[in-house]
């Protein structure tokens, strides 16, 4: 086999969301130019994606840079593309600290429309925020009651709010789909379907940064955009969905010639791709 320099390496990326697109910048950044993106679809920017409807950004998938500060990545990337408004890079924004749940409006609605009193809801808030904040204890503590934060949360309601919440029975009612609401609100903040597939023991190690929650004005996609252009022309392969990654594989791909590598990618539509190296990104809203 043709022996290769560290820096004449085949790198291949699969996947062209905005952590393949930051890996492809590392790389070259550090002298690496063999290097192509493999992407399944006919677009960039995985998860992320904006629309637009009419004069209004729409954004399809990521919405917001969730506790901007220094510590954040992606919002020290969209500081250096100037892509943020100057009140949500101000320091004062950064310093807002609201413990990585979004800052809570208090204007509670019945089903029939009905505004109901905040002294009626309040302590259903303060009920679900106290559990919340002890399903994060686990973690520290090494103790496991129930495998998931769904099922502590729902067996902990159905437990306390006998003792609790023990006035008219409309009352009871209003706070119990309250916090069935905030249960699904936490959902949205956590990235789940269900609090049932969250565990229990290690809910306490997801580490908030400070940072008022801010969005994009022109659109999340610009990110994305801006690190593209940094990139060389014809990096990203469109339309390349792979099937499988064969490792310790003989067989060269179709972009070498009489040079042997140690993985080559196969695609669906049968193209294969040879390289010394595969970085793989994975969708984390998958």
């Amino acid at each position: 086999m043709a022996l290769r320099s560290t820096r004449d390496s085949q790198i291949l990326v699969i996947g062209c969301g905005i952590a393949g697109i930051g890996a492809a910048q590392k790389l070259i950044k550090h002298g690496f130019n063999n290097v192509h993106i493999l992407e399944a679809t006919a677009r960039s920017g995985g998860r992320v994606r904006t629309g637009r409807l009419g004069d209004n950004i729409v954004e399809i998938g990521a919405n917001w840079i969730h506790g901007p500060s220094k510590e954040n990545p992606v919002f020290s990337l969209a500081c250096n593309h100037q892509l943020l408004d100057e009140e949500s890079m101000s320091e004062e924004n950064q310093a807002v600290d609201i413990g990585g749940h979004p800052m809570f409006i208090p204007n509670w609605f019945s089903s029939s429309g009905r505004k109901l009193a905040p002294e009626t809801m309040a302590p259903a808030l303060e009920f679900y925020m106290n559990l919340l904040e002890r399903s994060q204890e686990f973690y520290s503590t090494g103790e496991e009651p129930f495998p998931s934060v769904g099922e502590f949360l729902k067996a902990e309601v159905k437990r306390l709010t006998p003792e609790e919440w023990k006035e008219d029975r409309e009352s009871f009612d209003l706070r119990m789909a309250m916090a069935n609401t905030l249960l699904k609100l936490e959902c949205c903040v956590s990235g789940t379907h269900t609090m049932d597939d969250v565990s229990l023991g290690a809910f306490g190690m997801y580490k908030t940064l400070p940072g008022l929650d801010c969005t994009f004005p022109r659109g999340y996609e610009g990110l994305t955009d801006s690190m593209l252009k940094e990139l060389p022309k014809d990096i990203v392969l469109y339309d390349k969905q792979v099937k499988c990654v064969h490792w310790n594989y003989s067989k060269n791909g179709t972009n070498t010639e009489g040079t042997s590598f140690p993985v080559v990618i196969e695609c669906s539509n049968g193209e294969t791709f040879a390289a010394d190296h595969v970085i793989i990104t994975v969708s984390l809203g998958e």
